[in-house]
Formats: structure tokens, sequence, C-alpha cells
């Protein structure tokens, strides 16, 4: 599982269908994602969802019970050594993992495209998750 870092604090962090749906509720679009980690109130939101999630597996795969950050701390965490250094990097680990291979933004926001649309979910014009007729 990949791993965020906040102030020396590690984290695992899993990008899931669940984060695609809440991203899509959140920002209506998800090819704005990428820019959105340059403004440190998105970024720390999708980091926290990355993290929220991360320790939600962990603690199933596991057995554990330990509870993710709220956002608040997230925002708390988050420095500005953090948002200069791989935080980026760590977003985009989150999300190769999950597509399966390692490729470039551009190729990550295709591959969410692709796996949208063979999972049955699609991304219309409107930018809102919707489920296809089957």
């Amino acid at each position: 599982m990949a791993e965020i870092v906040l102030r020396g604090r590690r984290y695992p962090a899993l990008f899931d269908l669940q984060n695609v749906k809440e991203l899509q509720e959140h920002f209506g679009d998800l090819k704005v994602v990428a820019e959105k980690l340059n403004d440190p109130e998105e970024a720390a939101y999708i980091i926290w969802l990355l993290v929220r999630e991360g320790v939600e597996l962990d603690n199933e795969e596991h057995h554990l019970d330990n509870e993710a950050p709220s956002l608040a701390v997230v925002k708390k965490l988050i420095s500005f050594a953090d948002l200069q250094g791989g935080l980026v990097a760590s977003v985009e680990e989150a999300f190769m993992e999950f597509y399966g291979k390692n490729g470039s933004g551009r190729q990550a926001l295709q591959a969410m495209r692709t796996m949208l649309s063979e999972s049955g979910l699609m991304t219309p014009q409107s930018g809102t998750l919707t489920a296809t007729e089957s």
C-alpha cells in the first residue's frame, strides 16, 4: 500500500472507488484533481481521503483498530515542506497502485476514465459519477 508522510508521521494511503465517488462529488470533475493538489485546502482534503481509506483497509487486513486523523488534524499536520516534497508523488503512487502500473499524470487520468467505464460507472460531461444500465 502507498504511504503518505506528514511531519514525519507515516500513514497508509489508498485510492479506491469510494475516493473516486467523493472526489467527483467534491470537485464535480476528476480532471481537476491533479491541479487541486496545488491548493493547500484541497490538497488536505485529497490527502485525508487517501489516509482515511488506507487506515480502514490496514485495519481490516491486520485486525487493527487504528483511527484515521480527521480532516482538521490532516490540515494541521501538512507543512509547507510536505506540500513542496513528496505529497504529490505519494498521491500519484496511491492512484497508480490502484490502477496497477506506473505512468504519468495524463495516463493516470486516462486510466481513471477507463476504469470507471469498465466498472459500469462513467463520468459524463456533467462530471457526475453515474451507474450505467446493464
